[in-house]
């Protein structure tokens, strides 16, 4: 295995990994809650059950982040955006499921670090991110069976309705195997080489965000034929960057070139994300798309151009 770490030292990226995924957890738990009807009860309690346990384990992390969580993090968008706060609150308004609205208060009040030699070592800050850390993959790989359970429900035995897609519960279960695997990495000090990490997170991603454009699109009133054709559009700038991952993480063009036109694609959708979000926000586009919703996406969609923009040595093949 290579001696580079992945993202860099333990803590910050601890902390930079749940103020992000954690967040994201919590309301994917807040989307299953709000799309069951009423007589489900007992799935409406266990996603709330989800979002309460991952919003305390976001609140952990916002009280040790203060100094430590990195700048590129913190500026990015990936854990708040000018939307996020008005968008939760619109969400519990229509929804009545509540919202802890002060951790995204607080998150944007942080003060980000002044690099990795700055994070003060000791107190056993280290050993309390080591038990969160084991606190939240047991919350994660409680959530995939939960999801995995719908998902079954809905589409094999067909005896339980939402009104999400049951895209939308397949997509929530890979990204929470992504978030599992990487705080598995980080717990055991798994290294692993940069690039490969590139390549991974292209392969995600590019797909992932293909698939956002594609639910946006089928969510969307058939009136709204402009965003419509907007959508197809950046589906299929998507679908022509995943073709060259068809035969596994060794793409067919130059690593380099593939990451510029996966950032230019990634501008292109969060353009799109942004105006979506800001139309619904404003009670000015037809569809079934929450507010949070669109923030949700935005930000996963800032995580990744992040990614894209770290420096990228030559890629060499294989994982280190």
């Amino acid at each position: 295995m290579s001696t580079m770490p992945m993202t860099g030292e333990f803590i910050q990226e601890s902390v930079d990994l749940h103020l992000f995924w954690a967040r994201i957890m919590k309301e994917h738990a807040i989307f299953a809650e709000n799309s069951f009807e009423c007589k489900d009860a007992p799935w409406i309690q266990e996603a709330e059950n989800f979002k309460c346990q991952f919003e305390a384990i976001l609140y952990e992390f916002i009280c040790l982040a203060n100094g430590i969580v990195s700048f590129e993090v913190f500026k990015s968008g990936e854990l708040f955006t000018d939307k996020t706060l008005i968008a939760e609150q619109k969400m519990t308004e229509l929804s009545c499921i509540q919202i802890n609205t002060q951790l995204t208060i607080d998150t944007m009040h942080l003060q980000p670090g002044t690099g990795i030699g700055m994070i003060p070592i000791g107190s056993g800050i280290e050993e309390k991110i080591a038990a969160l850390n084991e606190q939240a993959l047991a919350c994660a790989q409680a959530m995939v069976v939960y999801l995995q359970q719908v998902y079954d429900n809905v589409t094999k035995a067909c005896c339980l309705f939402t009104h999400n897609l049951p895209a939308i519960f397949h997509h929530q279960i890979e990204e929470t195997k992504l978030y599992i695997k990487q705080i598995q990495r980080i717990q055991s000090c798994q290294m692993v080489d940069p690039t490969f990490y590139r390549v991974e997170m292209m392969m995600f991603w590019n797909k992932h965000l293909m698939e956002h454009a594609e639910v946006i699109r089928q969510l969307l009133d058939p009136t709204e034929e402009v965003l419509i054709d907007k959508a197809n559009m950046i589906i299929k700038e998507f679908k022509m960057l995943n073709k060259q991952f068809k035969d596994g993480p060794q793409p067919k063009a130059n690593l380099k070139q593939l990451s510029r036109e996966s950032m230019a694609a990634t501008i292109n959708i969060i353009d799109f994300k942004a105006r979506i979000t800001e139309l619904i926000l404003a009670c000015q586009l037809k569809s079934v798309i929450s507010a949070l919703l669109g923030d949700h996406v935005l930000r996963e969609a800032f995580h990744y151009l992040r990614i894209l923009q770290m420096p990228l040595p030559e890629f060499k093949g294989g994982r280190g």
